[in-house]
């Protein structure tokens, strides 16, 4: 029985993270679904970037002069901040800025509280969703938008570029970046990927139902309630958003245990995702976010198996995995150790399957806090 269980495991993980990746990138090739980016004579529509704001005194005036800079057309163009009960001197700087909607809000209810309050205030065609850290490279918004003249896209996500510095851990950061980017740069041409950046996204504003105020994912489901309506969510990669990784990283293992309990809230609240005769993209949903968050477990059994099976082979299949797993943690320790490429990626596979552990942990024994957290974003983003 153990073997059958280290095999089913084993294969479980593999698929998860090499053989979709190849199933989905084979399929875009011969399955691609180009989105119809020309403008033929449509023009350009309204847009409305919203932003949420919490005590962010030291940043926010930067970003609004990256705002303003941007290549679309002002009068089709409109700033919205939102401060979430800010108590330094945010809403100071917001305040004297004549060139933006400001909505001062004297709680901290979080930011799917906001969005939806802000959306509510919005007759835009279209709304962008930034955060106060990023900024955008001056044709993002026209890359964005193109993409809204195909008439069944209903989201579009940008891609955010991490510069990693001299830090391992910004290295570690974006490798994971690179090969999400390349799964839904595939995800897109075959169809629709799931989810979006949440730095730099935009949806059609006639498609966007208010929100939970514990929403921890608010780039994910509002994406979905896209798909649910029957419109392709696509990454555009040029439409791009810039960032700095983080220097340390707890505070990125922090932000990725946010985004994998978000995950576990998204097919919590959304079990049509499970159904493929509701979700056209049954098959990537499962793929790539559902599996992910199973494969914990996976590698669980698939060492405890290896370990009590008496032969050869297995074990030293067991201290193989071992031995991979105790230099994964070492190298995410050690700086010295993760400039070795392929410790550094074991210390990111490591760190990943820890958080979605992590994760589930937080959904089912914590209650969902959408609020900002020091560091971290809003919930430990």
């Amino acid at each position: 029985m153990s073997i059958y269980l280290f095999w089913i495991s084993a294969a479980f993980v593999i698929y998860t993270y090499l053989v979709y990746p190849i199933i989905i990138i084979s399929l875009a090739r011969i399955k691609n679904k180009p989105v119809l980016t020309d403008d033929n004579d449509m023009g350009l529509p309204s847009i409305t970037m919203i932003i949420v704001a919490y005590n962010e005194e030291n940043k926010i005036a930067s970003k609004l002069e990256n705002c303003k800079t941007l290549d679309y057309p002002q009068d089709l163009f409109e700033i919205c901040v939102v401060s979430d009960g800010s108590t330094d001197g945010t809403n100071d700087i917001l305040g004297k800025d004549n060139d933006i909607y400001f909505i001062e809000d004297a709680e901290n209810w979080g930011k799917p509280h906001q969005i939806n309050k802000a959306v509510e205030k919005t007759v835009s065609d279209i709304i962008v969703f930034s955060d106060v850290r990023q900024t955008y490279k001056e044709d993002s918004l026209i890359k964005l938008v193109r993409n809204f003249n195909d008439p069944k896209v209903g989201c579009v996500s940008g891609e955010l570029v991490l510069s990693s510095g001299k830090n391992d851990s910004g290295t570690n950061i974006g490798l994971y970046w690179k090969y999400e980017k390349m799964l839904r740069v595939a995800e897109s041409r075959v169809d629709s990927t799931l989810g979006a950046t949440g730095a730099i996204y935009a949806v059609r504003r006639r498609l966007i139902s208010p929100i939970p105020d514990d929403t921890i994912l608010d780039d994910v489901a509002i994406p979905a309630q896209a798909l649910k309506q029957g419109y392709r969510v696509i990454f555009e990669p040029a439409a791009i958003a810039y960032d700095d990784a983080s220097s340390r990283i707890g505070i990125e293992f922090r932000r990725k245990v946010r985004t994998l309990t978000g995950n576990f809230q998204l097919f919590a609240n959304n079990p049509w995702l499970f159904n493929p005769l509701k979700n056209r993209i049954f098959f990537q949903s499962i793929s790539h976010k559902w599996f992910r968050l199973l494969s914990p477990y996976a590698l669980i059994v698939s060492v405890t198996a290896s370990g009590s099976v008496s032969q050869t082979i297995y074990t030293v299949l067991f201290w193989i995995q071992i031995a991979i797993y105790f230099s994964g943690s070492i190298a995410l320790m050690s700086g010295r150790l993760k400039k070795i490429r392929l410790l550094n990626f074991v210390s990111l596979f490591l760190s990943l399957n820890t958080a979605a552990v992590v994760g589930l942990y937080r959904y089912l024994f914590f209650k969902p806090d959408a609020r900002w957290k020091k560091d971290t974003g809003p919930g430990n983003r």
